[in-house]
């Protein structure tokens, strides 16, 4: 008889340690992905639409094989074992729920799958247990009063929450939640993001939160992965993340609004250190200066995020000349989109008096002139050619 593989007990899983997975289908989705994942941390994992995101999240609950690259679950091998036998509670991003099961059997199925694996009889305490925990989840959920029905009664979003329950019912070695508050309204939403990050992060085994919001990635994560076009392009904290972007496309995904990339050249013929573009000229400090003498060629990519544009008061302090394309108010801000005379559209964002200067609400101002100011302090530069951050480079 063949000896299988021996499940891996959630107390004894430590941390997961990914390195080079490689998957192809028609094309690579995967390449060279090295992840490790901490025990108790939660980790989350963002990028655009099509970055490998759900692939990896497979390939870690054993549903698919990796073509190359290894992966361990405390240290063992876990490439061999079956999706049972890993112990990961994953929520599918298509819900994948039950559809003859109500919600509450929905929710308690791997408590009842567990027990029936443990080879022990059921009984009285056991179920009762199992309901209080079930209820508890659905009542965090705000899904409880429809525990009776099927998942073809329920929306979306309530379908979204019976899924995301079914994963938190249990702790198993490794919990994958794939973009589980996506389809939610924005109340919910917020109220969810840190309710669900106090109760993981209770965990004693890693979880692995996927979505493709940065700014969600940034307020749930103990670090940050993010994920483009199968690599793997920075891991860090959420602060390393937001104020150190490792390349542009890092700083593309991380921000609502995201960080304005302005692509300037050196100009030569200037007295002092500067890059310039129709409708911009910015003298550099030393800081930025020194950065840019990084740069492989003679074009670099200012990276200036939003609230780190600044009116100007004076014609001749102003370091950037357009028109304004867009106002957006939100209350206590307001977002204003401007059109540089080189044809650059870059974002402001600042206080509501502040966009009052510029043209008040929604349609006033539009075509307007307008003069931006640069906080250089706040500043980055990146390469033109390679798209990194200057200051990674030596």
């Amino acid at each position: 008889m063949t000896m299988q593989p021996k499940t891996i007990d959630a107390a004894l899983s430590g941390g997961v340690c990914a390195r080079n997975l490689t998957k192809s289908f028609e094309h690579e989705v995967l390449s060279q992905v090295s992840l490790d994942l901490r025990p108790g941390e939660v980790l989350a994992l963002t990028g655009p639409s099509g970055a490998g995101k759900t692939t990896l999240a497979r390939i870690l609950a054993g549903l698919e094989r990796p073509d190359s690259g290894t992966l361990a679950f405390g240290g063992r091998d876990a490439l061999p074992l079956t999706p049972g036998q890993r112990d990961v509670q994953l929520m599918f991003e298509s819900y994948a729920l039950y559809p003859h099961l109500s919600v509450v059997e929905n929710t308690m199925s791997p408590l009842v799958a567990a027990h029936v694996r443990s080879g022990r009889k059921r009984d009285k305490a056991r179920d009762a247990t199992n309901r209080a925990t079930t209820e508890a989840v659905l009542e965090l959920l705000e899904i409880a009063h429809l525990g009776h029905r099927l998942p073809a009664e329920l929306s979306g979003g309530q379908k979204q929450r019976v899924a995301l329950a079914r994963a938190l019912v249990r702790e198993g070695a490794l919990l994958i939640l794939d973009e589980p508050i996506s389809h939610l309204d924005a109340k919910l939403r917020h109220k969810l993001r840190g309710e669900l990050r106090q109760r993981i992060s209770r965990r004693a085994s890693p979880s692995l939160w996927i979505t493709p919001d940065g700014v969600e990635a940034l307020s749930v994560g103990d670090r940050v992965a993010v994920l483009s076009h199968g690599r793997i392009e920075q891991v860090g904290t959420p602060e390393e993340v937001w104020q150190r972007p490792a390349n542009m496309a890092v700083a593309r995904l991380l921000g609502d609004p995201a960080m304005n990339l302005i692509p300037l050249r050196r100009d030569a013929a200037a007295a002092t250190p500067t890059l310039g573009m129709p409708g911009m000229s910015l003298a550099l400090d030393d800081r930025l200066s020194a950065l840019a003498a990084r740069a492989t060629g003679d074009r670099v990519v200012l990276g200036i995020r939003p609230d780190a544009l600044d009116l100007a008061a004076h014609a001749d302090m102003a370091e950037a000349h357009g028109e304004i394309y867009a106002n957006e108010p939100f209350g206590k801000h307001a977002i204003v989109t401007v059109q540089l005379k080189g044809g650059q559209i870059v974002k402001a964002k600042g206080s509501m008096p502040w966009a009052a200067e510029l043209g008040g609400g929604i349609g006033e101002g539009i075509g307007r002139p307008v003069r931006l100011k640069i906080r250089q302090e706040a500043a980055l530069l990146f390469d033109h050619e390679d798209e990194r951050n200057l200051g990674f480079l030596k």
